[in-house]
């Protein structure tokens, strides 16, 4: 019976070692990490917003428009948005420019 205690006495001490030396290794993990090494998070344009300013450029005879759902704002960036006149689908390219999202229709 002292055999079983002595034993569990020392599982429980070893066990607390061990989450201390874990602590002890996470602590010095987030203290030595440096918060200017992560990049900023990339402006990501509204995909809603995008297709509305399309189809406004296209002009009013367009039913719906179609362009990719993450687009991240960089600048010179290309892509191809499908639209429907009278169920008739059409590709166009649109250029961003500017990093913030300025659209243009590249003819």
């Amino acid at each position: 019976m002292t055999d079983q205690r002595s034993s569990a006495r020392r599982i429980m001490a070893a066990s607390s070692v061990v989450v201390a030396v874990c602590a002890v290794i996470v602590t010095i993990k987030v203290l030595n990490t440096d918060p200017t090494d992560v990049p900023p998070d990339p402006v990501v344009l509204d995909p809603i917003a995008v297709q509305e300013t399309v189809k406004a450029r296209i002009g009013p005879k367009t039913d719906r428009v179609s362009c990719p759902v993450y687009l991240v704002a960089e600048d010179d960036r290309t892509f191809s948005c499908t639209y429907w006149v009278k169920d008739i689908p059409n590709t166009v390219e649109v250029k961003l420019s500017g990093g913030q999202g300025e659209i243009s229709l590249v003819t």
